[in-house]
């Protein structure tokens, strides 16, 4: 201890005699900035930026160091890089792991090779690829032979970026490839050519980072089938939410439309109730007709637009009477073919 004193006086007299003052050691540090964070999440392949605070310029020069890990303990590092510029962006040469942690560790090493300041972070990576629509129920229903498909995969880097898509259309029954495009770099795609009405189909996407390694591609399949509705001949007995829903009084439409599809010639009842169960209103039968109905999709307007309405299926908040019923919850009862659904129906005032 005495030396140590000694040998501080000493420095400090030798100082004072050359007319300089002792500098303290400049505060030592390290961060980690990673692009496209959402919800704590990051893409898989992001760039990864690492600032430093240098210390002591005679123990310079520094240099900034980047590691990645499934593991905290970092006992195991899939990349790694360095640069002898005190803030430096990374680039991946390749795809994180989808769905996993992944641990970020930054370091500011001196020219000693001691590590001076460390930083740490751990994020999520985003799923490399993700079916957005057709999908839904089991079997998904859709009103057009030519549906548009739609998937999504979070923004790469350069490299391994570009995402490249390869788009197919499978017949469920026999296992047939019905459409196929690839080499696509849009996440929406309507196929020019039209799929068989009352045809069960999956669909699948193939990804793939156009300048990264082999291992950088997935494949996802429907979950779900689909099937094209045919006007003539649907393949379920269906009752849709009617819409708009809410209507009347502050919204954009004073009467709300039923769409539902009948795969079989079945008598067929609508009708509206109030909150006690009484009845309201009967839409069918009504001017749609009555008794027996024919096999066939009711309600469109313009089938395959999915925005048009048949008036004869719109209720505009009227009872039998023609009187106008009070703003409230109501309840819309469809039954036909062995079916017996309802949907709520939201109705503001006139």
């Amino acid at each position: 201890m005495r030396v140590g004193r000694r040998a501080a006086a000493l420095m400090a007299a030798v100082a004072a005699a050359l007319g300089v003052g002792i500098r303290p050691a400049a505060a030592q540090s390290v961060t980690i900035a990673v692009s496209a964070i959402v919800a704590d999440s990051v893409s898989p392949a992001p760039q990864i930026t690492v600032a430093a605070l240098p210390g002591p310029p005679e123990l310079g020069p520094y240099s900034v160091s980047i590691e990645l890990s499934v593991d905290p303990q970092f006992r195991t590092v899939f990349f790694v890089d360095a640069s002898s510029d005190l803030t430096a962006t990374f680039a991946l040469d390749s795809l994180m792991p989808e769905r996993t942690t992944i641990y970020f560790r930054a370091r500011l090493t001196n020219v000693q090779g001691t590590v001076v300041a460390e930083a740490r972070e751990q994020h999520p990576v985003h799923s490399w690829l993700r079916l957005v629509a057709p999908l839904g129920g089991t079997p998904t229903i859709v009103n057009t032979r030519t549906p548009r498909f739609i998937w999504s995969s979070p923004p790469i880097t350069f490299p391994p970026g570009l995402w490249v898509y390869d788009l197919s259309v499978i017949n469920t029954a026999t296992g047939a490839t019905r459409l196929l495009r690839g080499g696509l770099s849009d996440t929406t795609f309507v196929f020019t050519d039209s799929l068989e009405s009352n045809t069960s189909y999956r669909w699948q996407v193939h990804a793939r980072a156009q300048n990264g390694p082999p291992s950088d591609q997935i494949t996802l399949v429907s979950s779900s089938t689909f099937v094209v509705a045919s006007a003539e001949q649907p393949t379920f007995t269906l009752f849709y939410q009617n819409f708009p829903n809410p209507f009347g009084r502050g919204t954009r439409s004073s009467f709300t439309c039923f769409w539902f599809d009948l795969a079989r010639a079945s008598p067929v009842t609508l009708t509206i109730y109030d909150i006690r169960l009484h009845e309201v209103r009967h839409i069918v039968p009504g001017p749609i007709g009555g008794g027996l109905l024919p096999v066939g999709s009711y309600g469109r307007e313009n089938l395959g637009e999915q925005t048009g309405c048949d008036q004869r299926l719109a209720w505009d908040g009227r009872d039998d009477a023609g009187r106008m019923v009070p703003p409230g919850l109501y309840l819309a009862v469809f039954e036909g073919a062995g079916v017996r659904t309802s949907k709520k129906v939201l109705y503001r005032g006139p």
